[in-house]
């Protein structure tokens, strides 16, 4: 089967200049490189469903802020109570806190 666009793509390369025609190529491959990167991370995601048996973990996946708003809505309760803590501890111990915890914290992400 004959992909029009990729027709049209070539008479368009063929059709222009060559300095144009080299940032077409590299425009084309910056897309090949994306779909690519595209489909293996889905492939990745299918992978791990398959691994846990299909069962869908709402919290692990995502960026740490996707995790952080995920918490937030199914634990209303618990985060105002640490943003209460943190009012009542103020901002010096908070700092000083954050600068113990994130150490060990840093120190348990690159061991999981």
């Amino acid at each position: 089967m004959i992909n029009p666009s990729k027709d049209a793509e070539l008479q368009l390369l063929q059709a222009t200049d060559p300095e144009a025609r080299e940032v077409l190529l590299r425009i084309q491959n910056q897309r090949e490189r994306l779909d690519g990167r595209r489909l293996a991370r889905e492939q990745a995601l299918a992978l791990r469903r398959d691994a846990t048996g299909g069962q869908h973990h709402p919290m692990a996946y995502g960026t740490l802020a996707e995790r952080l708003i995920s918490f937030g809505r199914e634990h209303p309760l618990v985060c105002a109570g640490l943003v209460g803590a943190g009012l009542l501890l103020g901002p010096r111990k908070l700092i000083r806190m954050a600068t113990i915890a994130m150490p060990i914290v840093m120190k348990l992400r690159r061991n999981h």
